[in-house]
């Protein structure tokens, strides 16, 4: 009720709470009580599809309209009709029909002008990923220049505090009218992460998905893949396989007729396993457990993945080849690597509670952090292996200046590999070849905390993900007949590294 009341009293409000908590609740009350027209801003036409049945069942009067001609020009002037007799109360869009229509732009303009007009964000935190994606989503900054007086309500389930005052900025949100609430926490406890290293060959991982799948036919499955053919490829195959189980897919390349029956048939239980990209839905795990049952999560990844989901965001450049000029595509880049290091963090870790890695990522200040789950892949290792947890800081130290002298004195192409074989004082041709063993970074005795490959890697990405160590993935075509390849480059040590460190907890499992 804090948010709906703030909001119906002429506030910009911040609404965050984990997925299930209320927040189409939120802005549906808030619309039945203006006496106006309430503009949801949302990111896919499945979500605007999806939330537009259900308050139409619920009995709210709703309608769609698309940036693009599919509706023709007569669905859109009835609906422009009904909205002038009060006959809908909220109306969902997305930014591109904010940004592309100038049409429309007058239309808010005159509804503002009698004030029956507010508007909502839907998945907010899309304005910080999206908006050098789709260019729209860096544009709603217009929303408050054009219609200063006209509330925003913004929601989302995943935002970070640092990002709440990101996004009021990229607004133009000022603190003297503004409302943030929050639910106790992000912490989705009813779910049960797991990950698991994807196959090369791809019948073994398809093996190892219809093995998950047959344990848990007791419910309704989606799976996520990065692109259409991916979709279509493990439809196959499931078709193939599974005898007596209802599958589909979904994704951008259906034509409107198509996406509508796929959506209807999962929504009326007719589908029970849902292949999609994200077209289908934002928030992939937290769309499980909604009813606080048990729900299991599995995300099947592979160091291939970097240079797939890199190549999709780089549109398929080769990134050593772009020009400073070109600014959105470097910021597009630069955030896309921060995010793509984070996951693969996560991937990474071995023994840390993957409900609490989450939870860390999501913590506001002063949250209480949740107990360890006892049941993700992590937790079961860490239960079955009883590693100790050991303060690493002084390795750490000893990583950073291998990463230092490496980057700064070598005047070579330094990769992670290289960075964790002189570490680990290994005995690799390169180290020989290039006398790295001679150099006052090379141990002369085996590391007592971060001894394993794997725990090496996991502490130079734990500080890259701080901020620490910066790394950049570079894409290259080796020939014009060849696909793009991928590598990762340490660039080097960031200024203050060593005093930051100092500041912090290092302490991992070493078993």
């Amino acid at each position: 009720m804090e948010a709906i009341i703030a909001y119906l009293n002429g506030k910009d409000t911040f609404v965050s709470m984990k997925t299930g908590g209320g927040k189409t609740l939120c802005y549906a009350i808030s619309a039945i009580c203006f006496k106006g027209l309430t503009i949801v801003f949302s990111p896919l036409k499945a979500l605007m599809d999806d939330q537009k049945r259900e308050l139409i069942n619920a009995g709210i009067p709703c309608a769609t309209l698309y940036a693009n001609l599919v509706q023709g020009a007569s669905i859109q002037e009835k609906i422009f009709e009904e909205i002038a007799c009060g006959l809908i109360k909220i109306l969902f869009v997305t930014p591109e029909k904010l940004a592309s229509n100038q049409g429309f732009c007058k239309f808010i303009t005159r509804i503002y002008e009698q004030k029956k007009v507010q508007f909502v964000i839907d998945e907010a935190h899309c304005i910080l990923a999206y908006q050098d994606f789709r260019e729209a989503w860096g544009r709603l900054g217009m929303l408050k220049k054009n219609w200063i007086l006209a509330p925003i309500m913004l929601l989302t389930a995943t935002c970070t505090r640092l990002e709440v005052d990101e996004i009021c900025t990229n607004l133009s949100i000022e603190n003297n009218s503004f409302a943030l609430i929050r639910g106790s926490t992000s912490h989705r406890s009813e779910i049960v992460f797991n990950v698991r290293e994807r196959k090369e060959i791809r019948d073994q991982y398809i093996t190892e998905i219809i093995s998950i799948i047959n344990d848990n036919l007791h419910g309704r499955i989606i799976m996520y893949c990065a692109t259409h053919s991916s979709c279509e490829y493990l439809y196959n195959k499931l078709q193939e396989n599974l005898n007596n189980i209802s599958i589909d897919y979904f994704h951008g390349g259906l034509r409107d007729n198509e996406r509508e029956t796929a959506m209807n048939n999962w929504k009326s239980n007719s589908t029970q396993i849902m292949i999609a990209t994200s077209a289908f839905g934002m928030g992939e795990a937290g769309r499980a457990g909604r009813d606080g049952n048990t729900a299991i999560h599995f995300i099947f990844y592979n160091k291939k993945d970097i240079r797939t989901n890199y190549s999709i965001i780089a549109e398929h450049r080769e990134t050593a080849n772009i020009n400073i000029e070109e600014q959105r595509l470097i910021n597009k880049l630069k955030h896309a690597t921060k995010k793509i290091f984070e996951v693969f963090y996560y991937c990474n870790s071995q023994y840390e509670c993957r409900q609490q890695l989450i939870w860390k990522y999501q913590a506001w200040p002063d949250e209480q952090k949740p107990p360890t789950c006892e049941m993700c892949n992590n937790c079961v290792k860490r239960i079955t292996d009883k590693p100790k947890l050991l303060d690493g800081k002084e390795e750490i130290m000893k990583l950073l200046e291998v990463v230092e002298y490496l980057t700064q004195e070598t005047g070579e192409q330094i990769s992670p590999e290289d960075i964790i074989d002189v570490f680990r004082g290994g005995k690799t041709a390169k180290i020989k070849q290039k006398n790295w063993d001679t150099l006052h970074v090379y141990p002369t005795e085996e590391r007592r905390v971060l001894k394993t490959k794997e725990l090496v890697q996991f502490a130079l990405t734990d500080l890259v993900v701080r901020g620490l160590v910066q790394e950049e993935i570079i894409l290259r075509k080796p020939s014009e007949n060849r696909g793009l390849s991928s590598s990762i480059v340490v660039i080097g040590v960031v200024p203050g590294a060593q005093a930051s460190v100092n500041m912090q907890t290092w302490h991992y499992f070493v078993k």
